[in-house]
C-alpha cells in the first residue's frame, strides 16, 4: 500500500509540473517600429510575420505590434530592444548616428544601383563586414527602401547647378553632407513635418524614395521628381538576445524560419513594387512631372561627391574599423552580383592582388 502511494505521489508532481512548463511554451513577444499602421510595411511585411511565427509555433508565440512609436521613436528603438521594453524593434541605423558604424557605408550617395543588390550585398557580407554592429541583438533581417530621388516644388533638379541655394530635407547627415558639396542647404526634420514645410516654402523640395511620398501624401505639394537613384536607406529587425534565448527550440525555429534572408528580400520587394506604382500613378496624374536626369550631369554629380568614400575609409579607419577592406569587400561584391560569370581581366586582376582578394 504504502509501495502504491509513493507512485501516486510521483504521478501528481509529474502533473503538476507539466502544467507550467506547457504554459511557459506559450510567450506573447512585442514588436516596435515607428511606422504608422497604415504603412505598406506595416501591412505586408510586419503583420504577415507576426501571423507566419504564430502559424509554425502552432499558436505558442503570439506577436503584438506596437506601431507608431508607441514604444519609442527612430532613435530610441535600439535601447528600447536591447532593455527589453520591446523584445523585437526596427532599428534605421542611418537614424542612429554613431550607433553602427559598419552599416553606415549604405549611407554613401550612388553606391548601389538597386534595393536587391544592396541586399544581396549586406547578406553575403554580413557575418565577416556587419556582424560586429549587431553583436548586442538578435538579428531578424535586413531589408532597405527604394532608392532615394529627388523632389521639389517650384524648380525641377535637372543639373549640378540646380542644386545651388536650394532648401532640401535630407533623410541623414552623410545625405546632409552630399547636399552641401553640391551647393544646397540641407535641412533635417522629422518625415512627419515635410507637408507642411513643403506647403510654406520652408524647403524647397526633398532627397527621399517615392514611397515616402505616398504614405505621407507629399503629392500634392511636390511637382517635379528627378529621378537619380541618390541613395539608399538600410534597415535592420532586431530581436533582444536574451530573450531569444529564452525561447524554446521550437519557439526559435517558428522565428528563424519566418524572418531571416527571404523576408527581408520581401520586404525590400514590397518597397520597390510600391515605388513603382507611385511612379505610374504621378505619372498618369499629371500633377507631377516626371525627369530623368541626363546622363553627363549624373556623372558630374557623382564626381563631386566621390570624395565621401574616402572620407568614410579614414573617419571609420581612425575608429579602429578595417574600413578600407570593408569597403573593397562591398565593391567585389557588386562586381560579383552584377557580372558573376565575368573571367578576370589583367586589370581586375592586379586590383585583387593589391587587395589580397
Amino acid at each position: 500500500m504504502k509501495k502504491h502511494y509513493l507512485i501516486l505521489l510521483m504521478i501528481c508532481g509529474v502533473l503538476l509540473t507539466a502544467g507550467p512548463v506547457a504554459a511557459q511554451d506559450a510567450v506573447e513577444l512585442k514588436l516596435a517600429h515607428f511606422i504608422p499602421s497604415t504603412h505598406i510595411q506595416h501591412q505586408k511585411t510586419f503583420l504577415p510575420f507576426a501571423q507566419n511565427v504564430e502559424k509554425l509555433s502552432g499558436g505558442k508565440v503570439k506577436i503584438k505590434i506596437y506601431p507608431a512609436g508607441t514604444l519609442g521613436g527612430a532613435v530610441q528603438l535600439p535601447d528600447a530592444v536591447k532593455t527589453g521594453i520591446a523584445d523585437i524593434a526596427l532599428i534605421f541605423p542611418s537614424m542612429t548616428s554613431g550607433r553602427f558604424p559598419r552599416f553606415s557605408a549604405y549611407d554613401l550617395p550612388f553606391l548601389f544601383d538597386n534595393p536587391q543588390q544592396a541586399i544581396q550585398v549586406a547578406y553575403d557580407l554580413y557575418e565577416r563586414w556587419f556582424a560586429e554592429d549587431f553583436k548586442d541583438y538578435k538579428l531578424l533581417w535586413i531589408y532597405c527602401t527604394d532608392m532615394g530621388q529627388l523632389y521639389s516644388v517650384d524648380k525641377p533638379i535637372l543639373t549640378m547647378e540646380d542644386f545651388k541655394g536650394m532648401k532640401l530635407r535630407s533623410p541623414s547627415a552623410s545625405m546632409s553632407d552630399a547636399l552641401k558639396r553640391l551647393g544646397a542647404n540641407p535641412v533635417g526634420m522629422p518625415i512627419t513635418e515635410m507637408h507642411m514645410a513643403l506647403a510654406k516654402h520652408v524647403i524647397d523640395g526633398a532627397l527621399t524614395p517615392n514611397t515616402v511620398v505616398a504614405d505621407f501624401k507629399l503629392y500634392d505639394q511636390i511637382k517635379h521628381i528627378t529621378q537619380t537613384d541618390f541613395y539608399i536607406s538600410i534597415m535592420a529587425v532586431v530581436m533582444n538576445k536574451k530573450k531569444y534565448e529564452a525561447l524554446s527550440p521550437a519557439a526559435k525555429q517558428a522565428i528563424d524560419n519566418a524572418a531571416g534572408k527571404s523576408w527581408g528580400l520581401h520586404a525590400t520587394g514590397v518597397y520597390d513594387d510600391y515605388s513603382r506604382e507611385t511612379v505610374n500613378q504621378l505619372r498618369t496624374s499629371g500633377n507631377v512631372k516626371i525627369h530623368d536626369m541626363a546622363p553627363d550631369e549624373r556623372k558630374k554629380i557623382r564626381n563631386q561627391l566621390a570624395g565621401m568614400e574616402s572620407d568614410w575609409i579614414r573617419q571609420n579607419s581612425e575608429k579602429g574599423i578595417p574600413a578600407r577592406e570593408m569597403m573593397d569587400a562591398i565593391h567585389m561584391a557588386l562586381i560579383h552580383i552584377s557580372e558573376p560569370t565575368r573571367l578576370l581581366s589583367t586589370s581586375y586582376a592586379v586590383f585583387c592582388l593589391k587587395k589580397n582578394i
